[in-house]
């Protein structure tokens, strides 16, 4: 069994939209094989589900403990959420790669 070296939070814009989470499967496809010691983790995937649940901030909070778990975050794009994310990633000394 093979553990990957790095969990890499995956930020994006998302804003309930399906495109936007299509958009990120296709790109950890292709980071999976660009990056294969690595596990990308995507909070849409995780709580995407929960975007007409919860208000903004408690689903924010559910992003922050998985961000905590992970040991950067790659920031693709530009939106309240990952401005937030890029903020609490600063605040608490995650890695941050600004990819797009």
């Amino acid at each position: 069994m093979n553990i990957k070296d790095r969990v890499i939070y995956i930020a994006a814009p998302y804003g309930g939209k399906e495109e936007n989470k299509d958009k990120i499967e296709r790109l950890i496809k292709e980071l999976v094989h660009l990056y294969p010691d690595c596990c990308f983790v995507s909070p849409i995937h995780c709580f995407g589900f929960l975007y007409d649940e919860l208000d903004y901030e408690e689903g924010m909070e559910h992003c922050y403990t998985l961000l905590d778990l992970c040991s950067e975050i790659w920031i693709f794009g530009d939106s309240k959420g990952t401005r937030l994310e890029r903020a609490y990633a600063e605040r608490y000394k995650i890695p941050i790669v600004e990819k797009w």
